[in-house]
């Protein structure tokens, strides 16, 4: 156990009950660099005394939350989100709404986010557009939204699109550079905890937010949380947009998860309504005469009891299943494909026979019947991840790269854990040539394989040619080789 969680428990579990932020024990060295500062500039005798006070001002945990919280953000970041923004969803919103659109950047960090969205916008429909939308970026640290009300940036700012200097910053004498005045003014910004409700007025009724890079510091029960809030404040047929490293189970019950031009966000689909309801009652089938009725009957037949039926044992079907991985597992792959055909006609809603039969195709390098497969699968589950991973892996085979990154994206927003989708995904793009995107997922990978193993591949068979360790090993080298190539160029 780390020495210092006993000391730090109560500070963790009080800040996790104001702000959701959960420190895991590698981390606690952040945690503990912010607390003895504080107890260091209020002059304070030590742990204990310091946290009667963060417990009785709300002002010294403000500080004592600015201090911890981590905010590396640039502008365009996932720039292809601003393509479906401007594309696909602004159009739709303009068509059917004659108010203003409101959009939201939660946990907007120093701003770059929501001037990045409204820089988008007025790139596609002019700076007119300003007088249809209102934006609005919410941090729960003070600080950082001070910095996003300045908006004055440096050069890290701009990593992925240092265009926008020439045409929408000025640059200052200490070799920074200020956001022109027409684009400060159409942000509005403030302070805001999003586990907290209520949220202020002018943040109800949005029609896009954009929630990215935010949930990866909470754990499970505050994301749910988080996102059923977001999801409140957000009108009917609106937009959710997340990162691609993180996502919530397609099946919570709030939101519908979409594919758009290979992103995937959330939509807030309109309940059935009563006359819809209505209409779709009258689609149903009849109902079968009432029973009771049927038995006052004087003119039926008396009832025949049918002879009874002699019904042959059948092998249950996880036997069956286990038998065939088995089988798989010993490279005994028609002998295992025969035996999930047998499984499959008996039970044909056995998803993971599907998928193991699709993995084995895989392997024999029969990529049309195991896309086949797959295909199987999605008609019986939109969302199944093996089917999702397999075919991405059919398609990388195939060279059918745009095809292979649609299906690993799709993955990583079923199970953002799944590290060999973040593996695959880092591969393409090394040889696409896009450097930032391999060293990203590359890392990703890397840490989910340092962290949780290499078990959580996702794939119910997946004949693994490396230890674990050779697969860090790996990673660690791709990653090294991308970074002198890096300053080479």
């Amino acid at each position: 156990m780390n020495a210092l969680a006993p000391v730090l428990t109560p500070f963790r579990t009080l800040i996790r009950e104001k702000c959701g932020v959960t420190f895991k024990n590698d981390a606690l060295h952040v945690l503990e660099a912010a607390v003895n500062k504080r107890i260091s500039t209020a002059n304070l005798s030590g742990h204990d005394e310091y946290l009667k006070v963060v417990r009785d001002s709300e002002e010294e945990l403000h500080r004592l939350i600015d201090l911890i919280t981590i905010n590396e953000t640039y502008f365009m970041r996932e720039g292809q989100h601003f393509g479906v923004l401007c594309e696909t969803i602004m159009p739709e919103l303009l068509s059917r709404k004659t108010g203003k659109i409101k959009i939201l950047s939660a946990g907007c960090s120093t701003g770059e986010e929501a001037y990045s969205i409204l820089i988008s916008l007025i790139e596609k429909y002019g700076i007119g557009i300003k007088k249809r939308v209102e934006i609005y970026g919410v941090d729960i640290d003070r600080n950082v939204i001070k910095t996003a009300k300045e908006a004055v940036y440096g050069n890290n700012s701009f990593r992925n699109d240092e265009r926008m200097l020439m045409k929408y910053f000025e640059p200052r004498t200490d070799k920074r550079y200020g956001i022109l005045p027409l684009v400060k003014e159409g942000v509005d910004f403030q302070v805001c905890n999003l586990l907290r409700l209520p949220y202020p007025g002018e943040l109800q009724k949005m029609d896009v937010i954009f929630y990215r890079n935010v949930s990866i510091y909470f754990d499970r029960e505050v994301q749910s949380n988080i996102f059923q809030n977001l999801s409140n404040i957000l009108n009917p047929e609106g937009y959710l947009f997340l990162s691609s490293t993180e996502t919530y189970y397609h099946n919570v019950g709030i939101l519908s998860l979409k594919e758009c031009n290979n992103v995937f966000l959330y939509h807030k689909k309109i309940s059935m309504g009563f006359d819809d309801r209505r209409k779709y009652k009258k689609t149903l089938p009849p109902l079968q005469p009432d029973i009771r009725a049927a038995k006052m009957e004087p003119s039926l037949p008396p009832v025949v009891q049918p002879k009874p039926v002699v019904v042959e044992k059948r092998r249950d079907a996880r036997v069956i299943f286990d038998e065939a991985l088995a089988d798989a597992m010993q490279k005994k792959y028609r002998q295992s494909i025969a035996k999930l055909d047998e499984l499959l006609k008996e039970s044909p809603d056995f998803l993971k026979a599907y998928a193991l039969k699709a993995s084995l195709l895989v392997n024999l390098q029969e990529m049309d019947a195991a896309r086949e497969v797959c295909n199987q699968i999605l008609e019986k589950d939109e969302w199944n991840l093996e089917a999702h991973l397999l075919l991405g892996i059919a398609a990388k085979i195939g060279d059918a790269l745009d095809e292979a990154l649609k299906m690993f994206k799709g993955a990583l927003y079923i199970n953002a854990t799944c590290w060999l989708a973040h593996y695959y995904l880092a591969d393409i793009y090394f040889s696409q040539h896009d450097v930032p995107g391999a060293h990203r997922e590359y890392g990703i990978a890397l840490k989910l394989l340092e962290t949780r193993g290499v078990e959580d591949h996702g794939l119910t068979y997946f004949p693994l040619s490396f230890p674990v360790e050779q697969l860090i090993h790996l990673c660690r080298h791709n990653i090294d080789k991308i970074r002198a190539q890096h300053q080479k160029d």
